[in-house]
């Protein structure tokens, strides 16, 4: 595959890419360098693009999963561009809901497939049942059941 196929084939899904990296990092800067992280990826192994089945879903699970790999990387103590958390001016309240949500994003990082996946698309993202099914072939009562232990999951971790 030659860099005009290439950019044929991947370029249409450069800005629901973006989107979904921006829905996750909360960074204009870090949602492109996790668009690039991918497309770099896939530029490597662009031998084997052509047998993917489904290249929009493959792409926008592989930035939503790499969007996940930069928060763990960070909250790990990673020097991948740390988020810096300020509490100048912010209440008790701020803080703890900021805490939490990082929990949470951490605790779905650490979801097995398919259920990392159902409910970032889901619940992150925005994505109705019919759209998550055509793009994971997965059928909507999976979905579902997916989605239901993913909360149930994280719900059990953050109270526990």
């Amino acid at each position: 595959m030659d860099t005009a196929e290439f950019k044929q084939r991947m370029m249409p899904y450069a800005r629901q890419m973006y989107t979904v990296a921006f829905s996750i990092l909360k960074e204009s800067s870090d949602a492109e360098d996790a668009v690039q992280d991918v497309f770099l990826r896939m530029w490597e192994k662009r031998s084997g693009v052509g047998s993917i089945a489904n290249l929009k879903a493959y792409l926008l699970s592989a930035v939503r999963n790499r969007s996940f790999d930069m928060i763990e990387k960070r909250r790990s103590g990673g020097d991948d561009g740390a988020i810096e958390l300020s509490d100048e001016g912010k209440d008790a309240g701020q803080m703890e809901r900021k805490d939490a949500v990082s929990k949470i994003i951490g605790l779905i990082s650490a979801l097995p497939e398919p259920q990392r996946t159902v409910i970032s698309m889901h619940d992150i993202e925005g994505m109705e049942y019919d759209e998550i099914s055509r793009l994971t072939g997965m059928n909507e009562g999976a979905l579902r059941t997916a989605l239901s232990r993913a909360r149930r999951r994280i719900r059990e971790i953050f109270k526990g």
